[in-house]
């Protein structure tokens, strides 16, 4: 039988991140809870009722912002153990303590942002003028901006002090994904296959045994199937959710609600959708037709999709090889930031092995003034390379932004977010095919590029977002949502953007079910929004252009002070019409044509 998940206790230690670079223990980890909550108390006791002039108001920037400063390592500590084991007593522990103490903060804290609200503007200046208080005009600057949505200091406290438990809905669907998902092991020419979300994900939808591949999508489908009215009527009151709170907050639509804190426009996300659906799905069922070529099908279906562009076995990668590969290729951007790649593989930020409970994907979690914590679930494909690349653009970015700014000041908007990742993916992949490699080497590299890279951010989490479009425009709509509803939304957006190129498999209306990003918000559309300007500034990067690699570490540094498009702007990427999303699309064309070149 196919070797099923090790437990966390069995893996590599050298191979898992190092939580001790928070705490050295769960006791210190408890005292610096304590601490934390004696803070928040302080905090209120002294500053609720409070009028604010300069002098106060300064000191109580400094207050808020140690308290912040504080929570940082103290939710990460906890936060970062569960997501790795779910079977450990002391995490899951741990992360209930934490929800519960995050209300508490909340409720607590709820007073001091309308409390800013109505402080004159002419305190606001003088605070920033003075050489202490300037580090703090962004955070004030977003004060006045989203005071219009604030509610009154009772309203916002309640909200507050229920917070986790109006959206609890994430956690509901991570204990149903990790806690009580299971699949039917499959058999394939006498061998049983063990089938789990993280071994369906990692290795069997893109194995290269056909066998396989179908096989364990039935099993996961099966699977999906027994939990999808549950999966949907959770989904379904987190959207409910939303709307209501939008309403609550004056909010005609849920839209404008979702986007106010992205601060983009309706037009700027129907866009990015619009053009991709249209434009870039012509594209894709080209690269699937090369795939299916390659591979001498009769037809592809989407449980093919996912397999090596070469039928031969991938090669596989070391973790210490892909080091000297990752170091090599971002020495093109300075030394401060080539400094951040070096600690993260020196200090155990990374966690590569897969193991039972663990949190699928990949992510990066930046601690203010500590570690940037980088989740993965290794298959040693080279692929996985490019996966290492993206997380260390988030860790890149955010450890030179925390460097540069207060833990006060705004984060940077979810629709930029993921620019700098897929920038360092295109980096990485532009520095592989410059090494002295054959030419069918080369073909099989730009073929996974096109895989891991935009399938993945432009064409999976493209498909989330019109799903998710759908799904938001039904609830605006006050129409009724159910699991028959969800499938068929997702199933009309897979069928739209594949046409007649690939074969719709049972079981793939379900793929709603797979991820969390549901949760976040307009969170799933970000993907390509952050590849497009990626594209565009990585290319250059990658040409070794000083002028823009200067910008780009600029713009990692601004942080939340600027708009996604004044970011944009800064790395001379305009996001203001539709051309460069057009351009990256036109770059992905031009990919293909270099795989049908060398082939």
């Amino acid at each position: 039988m196919s070797q099923a998940l090790p437990l966390r206790s069995e893996l590599p230690e050298e191979l898992t991140w190092d939580l001790s670079l928070l705490f050295k223990s769960q006791a210190d980890f408890e005292a610096a809870l304590g601490q934390l909550k004696e803070l928040v108390n302080a905090f209120a006791e002294k500053y609720r009722d409070i009028y604010f002039e300069k002098g106060s108001l300064l000191q109580a920037l400094k207050d808020y912002e140690a308290i912040q400063e504080l929570a940082y390592p103290v939710f990460g500590y906890a936060n970062l153990g569960y997501e790795v084991d779910k079977l450990n007593e002391t995490y899951e522990q741990n992360e209930t303590t934490l929800m519960t103490v995050s209300e508490w903060m909340g409720q607590k804290l709820a007073f001091f942002l309308p409390a800013l609200a109505k402080v004159d503007a002419e305190i606001f200046s003088e605070v920033v003028d003075d050489p202490e208080g300037v580090r703090y005009q962004y955070f004030l600057r977003e004060v006045r901006r989203v005071e219009g949505q604030m509610l009154d200091e009772q309203v916002e406290s309640v909200l507050s002090g229920l917070d986790g438990s109006i959206f609890n809905q994430s956690r509901l669907y991570g204990a149903m994904k990790f806690q009580d998902l299971a699949f039917d092991d499959f058999e394939v020419d006498g061998v049983t296959y063990a089938n789990s979300f993280p071994a369906f994900e990692g290795d069997w939808e893109s194995h290269l045994n056909p066998g396989v591949r179908h096989g364990a999508w039935k099993s996961f489908h099966d699977g999906l199937r027994k939990f999808e009215n549950t999966a949907a009527a959770n989904y379904i009151n987190h959207v409910q959710t939303e709307k209501k709170i939008a309403t609550l907050r004056g909010y005609e639509s849920v839209f404008d609600y979702l986007l106010f804190d992205q601060q983009v426009t309706q037009e700027a996300y129907h866009r990015q959708i619009d053009v991709i659906m249209e434009k870039f799905a012509p594209v894709m069922q080209r690269y699937a037709r090369l795939l299916q070529k390659e591979h001498k099908l009769e037809k592809i279906s989407l449980a093919d999709i996912k397999m090596p562009f070469s039928p031969e076995e991938s090669a596989k990668i070391s973790v210490a090889d892909s080091r000297t590969m990752i170091e090599d290729a971002f020495q093109v951007m300075g030394e401060e930031y080539s400094a951040v790649v070096t600690r993260a593989f020196d200090e155990r930020w990374i966690d590569y092995p897969m193991n039972k409970t663990k949190s699928t994907g990949g992510f990066c979690s930046t601690i203010y003034g500590g570690p940037s914590y980088i989740l993965l679930n290794w298959t040693g494909l080279l692929s996985e390379v490019l996966v290492l690349a993206h997380e260390l653009g988030h860790a890149g970015h955010f450890q030179l932004t925390h460097k540069n700014q207060s833990v006060l000041t705004p984060d940077v908007s979810t629709y930029f977010v993921e620019a700098p990742s897929t920038a360092n993916e295109v980096i990485m992949c532009q520095y592989l095919l410059n090494q002295p490699i054959e030419a069918k080497q080369k073909q099989i590299l730009i073929a996974e590029f096109i895989s891991r890279t935009y399938y993945h951010n432009m064409v999976t989490h493209l498909l989330e977002a019109d799903f998710q479009r759908k799904v938001y425009r039904a609830i605006d709509a006050g129409e009724l949502l159910n699991a028959a509803s969800l499938n068929r939304f997702f199933k009309e957006t897979l069928e739209q953007f594949w046409g007649d190129a690939v074969e719709i498999n049972e079981g793939a209306e379900l793929t709603w079910m797979r991820q969390p990003h549901y949760f976040m918000g307009l969170y799933s559309y970000t993907y390509s929004a952050g590849l497009t300007i990626g594209t565009s500034i990585g290319q250059r990067i990658a040409l070794k252009e000083d002028a823009a690699v200067s910008a780009w570490l600029d713009v990692l540094k601004a942080g939340g002070t600027k708009t996604p498009l004044e970011l944009a702007d800064m790395a001379g990427v305009s996001m203001h019409d539709e051309q460069t999303l057009l351009s990256a699309i036109g770059y992905v064309d031009q990919l293909l044509d270099q795989i049908e070149a060398l082939g």
